[in-house]
């Protein structure tokens, strides 16, 4: 009776552990790390699409250290975290680097002395509300009117609203503002290289790359950067790796902390039992199958057995809008020749194949069937832009 007992409650215990809401964590991180809210593995994962052909290389133990003597050509630097406190050695290798031409991007709520003091900047740090009592909204939009958008790009959680106070107009140029007109993106000179300074850096975490409204800031912001080898600092990040001990990173770990109850579970059980060792059976663990893939092409053979030549290019249309939303970050509601141009910018697919490919999606709502050849013309077209996309 007693055995019984104990193992309901322990079934009771790790099913709570298991079940229980997990909590958004909402700390500022900035690491590629990281999938948090506040994390920037997914920005990462995207930055490789902004330099198509170029090396996206990450540096954990700063560009004094990773260089040595050398100096890159070419390049660009990226450091966004909520403190940029940049050692002296690092910040005087980025000055060298930038006065030889290459490019640094940096995001900061706020910025080491020896920053404000060798670019002349200062800007204002105002602190994000708590989410439960935020409800004002903040707007960005761009100077330049190729990248600006009408009705600005609006903010409503967890979003600070910093500016720039001062500035050196010398050798300054202002690129972003907010919707009251203070400076918070700016573009500074110095020798054949610029600074790109923007501070307001959550607005490039993922929280914000997954609002289908505001992921192509991100991607305006960092289209003044060449294509060109960049380089992403990891050792200025709130949530760089931290010493901890072993049970210290189990237990802060929810899936380790999860397996970790689920191994004392065990060992209780097993004494209980009077440790009984019993062979278990071998699984043979099957490779898994893409089975949506599987479906389509299941679905596909039917229509085309059936002659419904129609059917299969609707539905290959779909499956490409789709394509467009989660792999592209394209909203497929803009107007089709508004959407045209950012297809083709993101893809590096001629906009004449996507024209086509509307043009035909278009017709075929028109009518009750299609030809064979019509079908494999449209799906030339498609077969093309798979082949050719970024």
């Amino acid at each position: 009776m007693m055995s019984f007992i104990l193992i309901i409650g322990l079934i009771v215990m790790v099913a709570a552990i298991i079940y229980s809401p997990k909590k958004v964590d909402w700390r500022p991180s900035y690491s590629k790390r990281h999938s948090l809210p506040l994390g920037m593995d997914l920005v990462f994962k995207v930055s490789e699409k902004l330099f198509p052909g170029k090396d996206l290389v990450v540096v954990h133990r700063g560009v004094a250290d990773f260089f040595g003597e050398e100096l890159p050509s070419n390049s660009n630097f990226l450091l966004v975290n909520d403190l940029l406190e940049i050692e002296q050695k690092d910040w005087s290798k980025l000055m060298q680097a930038v006065e030889a031409g290459n490019m640094v991007f940096m995001a900061a709520d706020r910025f080491s002395q020896n920053i404000v003091d060798s670019l002349g900047i200062d800007n204002r740090y105002a602190e994000p509300l708590p989410l439960e009592i935020l409800s004002d909204s903040v707007g960005f939009n761009f100077a330049n009117r190729r990248l600006k958008v009408a009705g600005n790009f609006w903010y409503s959680q967890a979003v600070t609203n910093n500016r720039f106070v001062h500035y050196d107009s010398l050798r300054t140029t202002v690129l972003g503002y907010n919707n009251k007109g203070a400076t918070n993106y700016i573009r500074v000179k110095h020798g054949q290289g610029f600074f790109y300074i923007n501070c307001n850096p959550i607005v490039f975490t993922n929280y914000h790359l997954l609002d289908r409204n505001n992921s192509d800031y991100i991607f305006r912001a960092l289209s003044y950067l060449p294509v060109a080898t960049t380089y992403w600092d990891e050792k200025y990040k709130s949530g760089a790796p931290a010493l901890v001990s072993e049970m210290g990173y189990i237990l802060n770990n929810r899936e380790l902390r999860i397996a970790w109850y689920l191994f004392l579970s065990g060992v209780i059980l097993y004494f209980v039992f009077q440790g009984k060792r019993k062979q278990r059976p071998i699984l043979v663990i099957n490779s898994p199958s893409n089975s949506s893939l599987d479906f389509v092409e299941s679905v596909a053979r039917l229509y085309y057995i059936n002659g419904d030549h129609l059917n299969i290019a609707k539905k290959r249309y779909l499956y490409f809008l789709d394509f467009l939303r989660s792999k592209l970050f394209l909203d497929t509601s803009l107007h089709e020749s508004r959407l045209i141009e950012e297809c083709s910018r993101k893809s590096g697919v001629p906009e004449r194949t996507f024209a086509s490919i509307f043009r035909m999606a278009r017709n075929m709502d028109k009518v009750d069937k299609i030809t064979l050849e019509d079908l494999h013309q449209f799906n030339r077209q498609l077969e093309f832009f798979y082949k050719n996309c970024n």
